[in-house]
């Protein structure tokens, strides 16, 4: 699942107020795994039947050949 979530750093000081919802720690995409819940790179989380995994999630659910 990808959830925007606010990475505030704190960085405000008198001399550099917060931009507010011009800053980009503020709406930041960060991507799950809908059976195993590990955070993930973007790129690395895949549509998989109607939930969006980690490749490790969907080869546990794969059938090996043998």
């Amino acid at each position: 699942m990808v959830k925007i979530e606010n990475d505030c750093v704190g960085c405000s000081v008198p001399a550099y107020p917060c931009l507010g919802s011009a800053c980009p720690y503020r709406n930041v995409k960060h991507y799950y795994c809908d059976n195993c819940n590990d955070e993930v790179e973007e790129g690395e989380l895949y549509q998989y039947g109607n939930e969006q995994l980690c490749l490790d999630c969907i080869k546990n659910d794969l059938e090996v050949v043998k």
